[in-house]
């Protein structure tokens, strides 16, 4: 196999950059999945999300025993499927805010600010509201209403307006405020990566995109300082995919530093305490992990428009099958609202809505009509890793997020909790609502009972990112051009190269990565 352009991963950014490489060269570009194509027709289902997690479209990675959540172990699931998790997530378009974006900027990422971010995302997106100063039309990623929200869902806006949080028209152009959560759904079916931008490139491209599935890289090759290409396993069979011109690696927050690291690139002593040979001493590798953490309440409710039941009711089924309509159309996170417990520059909780009861990444389904109201960490001073267990590629890596180890994360993420109880217990819109609390089964009253809930209950919201820290100082691992330090024709493109982690979801600054990636490779080219 011999390529001008090998890209790893066929997830969010890896499905744009393919997109954009094709669009934008007349290159020949072969992008690698470890995972199978798309075909499951749960993933076209939004309401089916929490059936794909921890099957075979998932890596469902397992983090070290955290101090943090009084020992115990994390999942995170992340996408093992041709549009990688924007195949398996709840489609909820948050997209950052300037101010996280500008901070990129000024710590370095030159290039990666507030603007630039925003051009892109105006680029690329289909906003169904239409044309605004801060959003696009007309762009591949298709971004919708949701098509029948539950009224619960409206009974949390209403109670968080009780509160003080006003309800907003665009969360995008008003941060202080709580919406409906705007999803990248086209029609009442999931939107991915791979249906906005790699399907149309496999016709765009006319031959010149090869996508091969089942594919597991086991290390990026390097000749003389630069990345030719990488060792693959296909079908069992040992094979080398070699790249003329660049290796482009879009693995994600997890597998792009294991992968570097298992070809040799990280800190040196790390490499050889695992019998890994050292090709680049680049000590940041795996290193500034960081993670979105949420916990929540969980509650009954009175009346049955919860969506409890209704992955077992034929009529809802029929319903979506025919008008793509009802509530399997809900992306389960059907409403946010942003709060600050500090004198911050911005909001440091960002607040959820699930209108039905459950916990433990939905493996905990309560028997009941419900709701789940949860509080996320927006900006999390606490720091993991990556590491390698063994210098066997099957072996997965040390995931140790390193949850509520710095700062006061855990006071800030308890004070979230606080606003969830008030939302559920003190309001008449929602706690109006709510019959009995499910989990906790009584109101928190003391301190105490608040830091044991979190830690009880807390859990990854699915946005790793920091990996491969992008910047202009010595310690970064990837320049802002996103070039890997001391190693030519190799580039990162994915979350790993996010310096912090912004107030919003992941899924869109990723997509807007793997598209910047194609403008800087396409560039030289076309000056």
């Amino acid at each position: 196999m011999a390529h001008d352009y090998i890209i790893v991963g066929a997830g969010s950014a890896g499905c744009a950059l393919a997109a954009g490489l094709i669009a934008r060269t007349d290159a020949t570009v072969l992008l690698l999945e470890a995972g199978p194509m798309d075909r499951d027709p749960r993933v076209r289902i939004p309401a089916a999300v929490s059936d794909l997690w921890f099957g075979k479209l998932d890596w469902a990675y397992e983090t070290t025993a955290q101090q943090g959540f009084g020992g115990r172990i994390d999942t995170w699931p992340r996408g093992k499927v041709i549009g990688g998790s924007s195949s398996i997530n709840n489609m909820m378009y948050v997209r950052g805010m300037d101010v996280d974006y500008d901070g990129w900027a000024a710590g370095g990422a030159t290039g990666w600010d507030a603007a630039t971010m925003n051009d892109l995302f105006h680029h690329l997106e289909d906003d169904e509201r239409g044309p605004a100063p801060h959003r696009g039309i007309g762009g591949p990623l298709r971004v919708e209403r949701q098509r029948g929200p539950s009224p619960l869902s409206q009974a949390f806006l209403d109670a968080c307006e009780e509160l003080g949080v006003p309800r907003v028209e665009d969360y995008h152009a008003d941060t202080d405020g709580c919406g409906l959560t705007m999803v990248t759904q086209r029609g009442g079916r999931r939107w991915s990566a791979a249906d906005a931008f790699l399907r149309p490139a496999m016709v765009a491209g006319d031959g010149r995109l090869t996508v091969r599935t089942g594919v597991d890289v086991q290390r990026v090759i390097v000749e003389g300082g630069r990345a030719v290409g990488v060792d693959v396993i296909v079908d069992g069979t040992p094979r080398f995919a070699r790249a003329s011109q660049e290796v482009l690696l879009s693995a994600g927050a997890v597998g792009t530093p294991h992968l570097l690291l298992r070809s040799g690139i990280g800190a040196a002593e790390h490499l050889a305490s695992v019998g890994v040979p050292v090709v680049a001493d680049l000590p940041g590798v795996g290193d500034n992990l960081q993670d979105h953490v949420l916990t929540g309440v969980a509650a009954g409710t009175d009346g049955d428009d919860s969506l409890y039941g209704a992955d077992k009711d034929p009529a809802a089924l029929l319903q979506y099958l025919t008008k793509k309509r009802g509530p399997l159309t809900s992306n389960l996170g059907e409403a946010i609202g942003f709060v600050r417990t500090r004198d911050d520059d911005a909001p440091d909780i960002e607040l959820i809505c699930v209108p039905v009861g459950m916990q433990d990444h939905g493996r905990v389904r309560y028997p009941e009509h419900g709701v789940s109201v949860g509080a996320i960490l927006l900006r999390p001073d606490s720091r993991g890793s990556i590491r390698l267990a063994s210098a066997d590629p099957a072996v997965p890596p040390i995931v140790d997020p390193g949850t509520f180890t710095d700062g006061d994360d855990l006071r800030r993420l308890c004070d979230g909790l606080r606003w969830c109880q008030r939302l559920v217990l003190d309001t008449t819109s929602l706690g109006g609502r709510v019959t009995h609390l499910i989990d906790p089964t009584a109101p928190l009253i003391t301190d105490q009972d608040v830091t044991d809930h979190v830690r009880r209950t807390a859990q990854t919201l699915y946005h790793p990112v920091g990996t491969c820290r992008m910047g202009s100082d010595p310690d970064a691992v990837v320049d802002p051009d996103l070039r890997v330090r001391g190693i030519d024709g190799l580039r990162v493109a994915d979350a790993s190269v996010m310096p912090t982690l912004i107030r919003g979801h992941t899924n869109a600054p990723a997509i807007a990565i793997g598209e910047q990636a194609a403008r800087l490779v396409a560039a030289p080219a076309h000056v």
